[in-house]
């Protein structure tokens, strides 16, 4: 394991964000805002999935060091799903239906009694039955690794570009964002450690994780982004070509950035603490710090 000094800390903040009431608040710009509202619905069960993987691995870790990190990367994910899901109620105020495509998201993506063609069954069945159970779970954590890896590159392009992407965010939102975004990047070899020290996993597995994590993330993203632009009753043609435009070069940027910096997953003796971002994490709760404590849960 690459030692960092980086400290994982759980930090509960009430951010006030479930109250937004302007529709279009990311710059006026309903495809903006709609692309961040899919993000708002697909993380939370997201993060149980994280949760999930790294916990069918829990008793086999030996190294103390590891198991406190793990401890602190379940409370940071549990909080935040937590918040993301409470702003889901402004949305189904707005008419939105946020609740009922996060409950379609969770039966057709996760293991779920009611479906058993969700997209997680469909990948961890046939390798379970072919080389069991064990073999299924390291799989579902090597996909968790492989999520990390994004959530990380992307808490670091947003943090490094913050006056870029965030800007036009209502500031509780822009630091709800930005909280998750450096939580990111101070667990984000948790999962990876744990999938490689004590599941013993290998290059072909973890790759196998990172094209479905790949082709799984876009999918369910591009799914919530169009539920959103489909179910805003109040958009109309006009707002829709208008908002095109401004948009394109913030996302163009975006995928740039980040496919760049998740493509390091491929590289055979990768680790991501390589990943040269923990400072951008410190810099941004000390800039927060007293902000943060004042809004502490």
């Amino acid at each position: 394991m690459t030692k960092t000094d980086q400290k994982i800390k759980v930090r509960r903040i009430n951010f006030g964000h479930e109250s937004e009431e302007k529709r279009h608040y990311f710059r006026d710009n309903p495809i903006m805002t709609h692309f961040m509202n899919s993000l708002h619905t697909v993380f939370p069960d997201g993060e149980r999935l994280f949760i999930r993987s790294v916990k069918y691995f829990d008793k086999e870790i030996q190294n103390p060091e590891l198991k406190e990190r793990v401890k602190a990367f379940i409370g940071q994910e549990m909080q935040h799903g937590m918040q993301h899901e409470r702003f889901l109620q402004a949305l189904d105020k707005m008419g939105l239906e946020s609740t009922a495509f996060e409950e379609w998201y969770a039966k057709n993506a996760y293991v779920s009694k009611e479906d058993k063609m969700s997209a997680e069954r469909l990948l961890l069945t046939p390798i379970a039955k072919l080389f069991g159970e064990k073999a299924g779970e390291r799989m579902a954590l090597s996909a968790t690794a492989a999520l990390e890896h994004y959530t990380a590159t992307l808490g670091e392009v947003v943090l490094k570009g913050e006056d870029y992407y965030m800007e036009g965010m209502p500031e509780n939102l822009k630091q709800l964002f930005l909280w998750h975004a450096a939580e990111e990047v101070e667990h984000k070899s948790v999962a990876f450690d744990v999938f490689q020290e004590v599941a013993k996993g290998n290059y072909a597995e973890r790759q196998l994780g990172f094209a479905f994590a790949s082709f799984f993330l876009a999918y369910y993203i591009g799914i919530g982004w169009v539920h959103y632009l489909t179910h805003d009753k109040e958009l109309t043609l006009e707002q829709l070509v208008k908002a095109v435009p401004p948009a394109i070069p913030v996302y163009f940027n975006l995928l740039k950035d980040v496919i760049g910096g998740a493509l390091e997953y491929l590289k055979p003796g990768f680790h991501p603490d390589q990943m040269d971002n923990d400072e951008l994490a410190r810099s941004f709760f000390e800039r927060y710090g007293s902000e943060f404590q004042a809004k502490s849960a």
